[in-house]
């Protein structure tokens, strides 16, 4: 084969290193800026009365993004947005000035207590930066797709410091298992923002999870029965998510009415019921072991409605990380099931990422993925044989009464609104 043969694909691998290197930064300075904001927010909430102000305030901003910077036509948010972009490969939609938009309504949404995740805001700055670098470099349609999955990539590396993971992440859902030639390229922009990442943080954003986690294959039933029980538990959750976005879509109301009666809900959940929804979950699941069985079934059921509000309502945020803390305080409480009915059990805590991983599973009919994440945001692979037990049964109990994951079944929507 000729020399000059080789030149687009150096090309194309020079430009995945590049924006993964720029996805590492981006996603430092995302969660730097973000877990600021929760400080001050916190801060702010240890006076009540700012639980009924802060989030009327940020819904307001959030419709004022939404009705006046954003055009109908652009209002997707996430995975499903990247990937409408990959189907529409012709033109930019995710442009700088709509992306900072957004990112901007995301930050305001959670920090003043929607039920939204930050995963699915870091995937669609991935993929507005790897679109802007392909667009700018004039590579052809195929070349553009892989190098927004590089952006994507190397985001959710940067996150999770798992490069494997959002390599299979792209390749098995954004891609929906297309371009597998082109794994290589991804993971070196996994690669490359993993390793910016472990050079300028001190310890990984997940660094809690790494522990020790006890697995015996007597305990292989219990598993299967997790699996089969979040199976069911993804399905509520993706129901959830379409049906009050369906109710709010019908509303016959303006769209600045719609944010402030979901803000009016999300107040009485922080103000009344905090013991079961708090304006960032993340540490109070460090304690969650100690809950009951039936006080984290309804932590669970509750983070489901409220997700389905928040999004429904209008504001903007991701679906990923809510649904990894469903999965995971289903998954403990299930754990304390079996153990009230005296089946084998060794450890807790493994059953909280079983959750995690079934659940991720189920709504993302992604079950090598979510296997792979847990295995890297814990770095023990003797995890590995029980994830993909639980997150195998999830995913086919999902598909089989769903179809397809929640994130093509948003891109459905977007398509017919075109």
């Amino acid at each position: 084969m000729k020399s000059e043969n080789y030149i687009p694909k150096l090309k194309i691998a020079f430009l995945s290193i590049f924006i993964g290197l720029l996805t590492g930064t981006v996603s430092i300075l995302f969660n730097k800026v973000l877990n600021l904001g929760f400080v001050f927010i916190g801060d702010l909430y240890k006076t009540k009365l700012f639980i009924f102000i802060v989030p009327i305030i940020a819904a307001l901003l959030v419709a004022f993004i939404r009705h006046k910077l954003l055009s109908k036509d652009n209002q997707g948010f996430g995975v499903e947005q990247v990937m409408y972009e990959i189907e529409h490969i012709k033109t930019q939609m995710m442009t700088p000035s709509a992306v900072f938009y957004k990112t901007i309504g995301t930050f305001l949404s959670l920090v003043s207590g929607f039920a939204a995740g930050r995963q699915g805001p870091v995937v669609h700055l991935g993929g507005a930066i790897g679109s802007h670098v392909a667009y700018r470099s004039k590579t052809d349609d195929d070349e553009t797709r892989v190098l927004i999955g590089c952006g994507v990539a190397g985001c959710l590396a940067g996150i999770f410091n798992s490069p494997i993971f959002a390599t299979l992440f792209v390749v098995e859902i954004l891609f929906k298992k297309r371009y597998f030639d082109m794994l290589s390229t991804i993971l070196l922009s996994s690669l490359a923002s993993t390793l910016t990442v472990r050079v300028f943080l001190d310890k990984p954003y997940f660094a809690d999870l790494y522990t020790n986690y006890l697995f015996h294959m007597s305990e292989v039933i219990n598993f299967v029965l997790l699996g089969f029980v979040l199976g069911f538990v993804a399905i509520l959750y993706m129901l959830s998510l379409k049906s009050f976005r369906k109710i709010f879509h019908h509303l016959q109301i303006p769209q600045i009415l719609k944010n402030i009666s979901g803000a009016m809900i999300i107040i009485i959940m922080l103000y009344f019921f905090s013991d079961y929804y708090q304006y960032n979950p993340t540490p109070a699941l460090i304690t969650a072991e100690h809950y009951s069985a039936m006080h984290l079934f309804a932590i669970s059921l509750i983070l489901i409605a409220l997700t389905g509000i928040s999004l429904g309502s209008g504001a903007i945020g991701g679906i990923f990380a809510p649904g990894l803390v469903i999965g995971l305080t289903f998954g403990l409480g299930l754990s304390k099931v079996f153990v009230f009915f005296g089946l084998p059990l060794l450890d807790l805590n493994t059953y909280a990422m079983a959750g995690m991983a079934a659940m991720f599973a189920g709504f993302g009919n992604a079950p090598l993925s979510a296997s792979l994440m847990i295995v890297e945001l814990t770095g023990q692979y003797n995890l590995l044989f029980p994830m993909l037990i639980c997150s195998l049964i999830s995913s086919k109990i999902a598909e089989f009464f769903m179809h397809d994951s929640i994130y093509h079944q948003n891109l459905e929507l977007l398509m017919n609104n075109e």
